[in-house]
């Protein structure tokens, strides 16, 4: 069977292999190993952790809104259907983490740390998690 790409002459051949930049076998060699040796990219997903060790994690790929009342609400709609609804106080940083898909966590507060009354700290009160109709 003959084949479709024409033949190119042995000139010609050979004027183009000596054209190809050619690096040294030891930057050759590091290139294969860097490749070799990347981690694999994970999947960012957000966990959502709750006061009794229960964690749920979230692809922020699904995540579609995020909307933040003052008072400290911070409600997360994801495309599945699920919304994640945080309570608390000083979540405004948790917000910018999570609209920036940077907050590997969003975690329940203890019983103890509820009790401190520290200005400008966050504070997880409440997390509440309900299934849309896609789930």
């Amino acid at each position: 069977m003959a084949s479709s790409h024409p033949q190119r002459s042995p000139h010609l051949q050979d004027i183009l292999e000596r054209a190809r930049p050619r690096l040294e076998p030891e930057v050759e060699e590091a290139e294969r190993s860097l490749k070799e040796s990347r981690p694999a990219i994970a999947t960012p997903m957000l966990d959502v952790v709750f006061r009794d060790g229960k964690i749920r994690s979230f692809n922020y790929a699904y995540l579609a809104e995020v909307e933040f009342e003052p008072g400290d609400t911070l409600t997360l709609k994801f495309s599945s259907g699920a919304t994640v609804c945080i309570e608390g106080r000083g979540l405004a940083k948790h917000r910018v983490q999570v609209r920036q898909h940077r907050a590997e966590a969003i975690q329940e507060s203890s019983e103890s740390e509820l009790a401190l009354d520290t200005e400008g700290i966050s504070q997880v009160e409440r997390i509440h998690i309900t299934e849309g109709e896609n789930s």
